[in-house]
């Protein structure tokens, strides 16, 4: 795959012709190391090294066989027109790629830990789903039996109240015939003192009437 990749990317770069227009990106040729200088040729100071793959914006490109450059951060020189390419060297390319390739193989291992966190978090809450289920159940028995037991309570409570009333009733029943009682025995008393007063107002009559009538018969008897 590897060597396929790079025979890729070989081919584009032969393809690719180098141009001289100002801003084009360049990068550092398969050479570990290059040199900028403040000029065009070795006599020329050395401002700094840049290494392979570093991505350079050409400013210029002289027939002396030297370009001038300047890097990320700003730094501007010049170095030999052959060290540059139009795209990033093989090797870079293969080391990214290679990078490419290790970060997505972790993030397929992060993905399957994550799954089998996931698998893991699925079954514990099947087995809660199951608990929950048993335990709704379970309730749900124990309300039906509460149900019966009210309902037994309701009847119980209804029978202990018409009895309530059935006493109450009776009780009322009760005090009335004691009431009725207590007047008949008033009654009969006020029957009897009236007897009692008849009697002696009658005796009393008798004793005041007898007298005469026997002083009557003595008279009668004398005149004869």
């Amino acid at each position: 795959m590897n060597k396929l990749i790079n025979h890729i990317l070989l081919t584009l770069l032969f393809l690719s012709p180098l141009t001289s227009s100002a801003e084009t990106t360049r990068y550092v040729s398969d050479q570990l190391e290059i040199t900028m200088r403040n000029g065009q040729g070795v006599k020329f100071a050395i401002k700094g090294v840049l290494t392979s793959g570093d991505p350079l914006d050409l400013l210029e490109a002289d027939s002396s066989g030297y370009s001038k450059v300047r890097t990320v951060e700003g730094l501007e020189g010049w170095v030999l027109t052959r060290y540059l390419m139009n795209a990033p060297s093989v090797r870079n390319l293969v080391a990214v790629s290679n990078q490419k390739v290790a970060n997505l193989e972790l993030e397929l291992a992060k993905t399957k830990e994550e799954l089998q966190n996931v698998s893991t978090k699925v079954t514990t809450s099947d087995s809660q789903n199951m608990t929950l289920k048993e335990k709704s159940q379970r309730l749900k028995k124990e309300l039906d039996s509460i149900k019966i037991t009210a309902s037994g309570s309701i009847a119980l409570d209804n029978e202990n109240f018409q009895l309530k009333e059935q006493i109450q009733q009776n009780d009322n029943q009760m005090q009335a015939l004691i009431l009725e009682n207590a007047a008949m025995r008033n009654s009969d008393r006020q029957s009897w003192f009236l007897i009692g007063v008849a009697v002696l107002l009658g005796g009393i009559i008798l004793g005041l009437i007898l007298p005469r009538f026997r002083f009557q018969r003595r008279n009668s008897w004398g005149n004869i």
